[in-house]
């Protein structure tokens, strides 16, 4: 989904993400009411996501613009007939995507240059009634030299993420910020002692403690890592 060279520092990221078994879900959980239909993961990176999704979607189509985790993709999921691979990018739709039920869309925006553009092609690839299901990091005053190592292009305020949304014609169900000791840890490690480098050993211990820390996304608190939108198309084409 980006539109500038992949950064590399992101591999060990995904690495981690796709053994954190409670993380990942943990977020999908999150969006399993919506999953149903024809789903998109826009952003489809090595695949873990897609993998969750497809356990609850009548089809997922996995949309990546890195070559080599295209490639990936497509020898993970060759047995699966329900996944179907596409190399793209969300700001640019081939004419062969037909529209979808609910879009996926973790932690990838921030990796995009034209993040409204995105938005808007997101938004027109929905059904009507269909949701676009988003996690993007939050708090600008977090930014760290880890997120341009990883390639993000900006951490989000609550405000501006919601204009940007209607302005891409969405309606917004849900935004809260999400993962409140999450911030708190990435506060000190990358905004405080300013590391470039993924923490792992950090993220395996968090992945433990996920059981742990689900409840407090009942909690409606201030601030968070992440934040966690639900939009919907309400008109358009069907």
């Amino acid at each position: 989904m980006t539109d500038h060279d992949y950064a590399p520092n992101l591999d060990h990221v995904l690495e981690d993400i796709e053994a954190g078994r409670n993380y990942t879900e943990w977020i999908v959980d999150r969006a399993r009411p919506y999953l149903h239909g024809r789903v998109l993961d826009a952003g489809a990176g090595t695949g873990t996501f897609t993998e969750a999704v497809a356990r609850v979607a009548d089809e997922v189509v996995a949309l990546e613009p890195e070559p080599r985790f295209v490639e990936l993709l497509r020898q993970r999921f060759a047995a699966e007939p329900r996944v179907r691979v596409v190399h793209g990018d969300a700001q640019e739709f081939g004419a062969d995507l037909d529209m979808f039920d609910a879009i996926v869309c973790f932690n990838v925006l921030e990796h995009v240059r034209d993040d409204q553009r995105a938005l808007r092609s997101l938004h027109d690839r929905l059904r009507a009634g269909g949701v676009l299901l988003l996690l993007v990091p939050a708090h600008p005053s977090l930014a760290a030299p880890f997120d341009r190592a990883v390639g993000h292009e900006r951490r989000y305020r609550r405000g501006a993420l919601a204009r940007s949304l209607r302005d891409a014609g969405f309606d917004i169900d849900e935004l809260r910020f999400v993962n409140p000791i999450g911030a708190l840890g990435w506060f000190a490690r990358m905004r405080l002692l300013r590391q470039r480098e993924w923490p792992s050993t950090t993220f395996h211990v968090f992945d433990r403690l996920v059981p742990l820390l689900r409840p407090l996304d009942a909690l409606r608190l201030p601030f968070g890592l992440s934040l966690w939108a639900v939009a919907r198309r309400t008109s358009g084409l069907t």
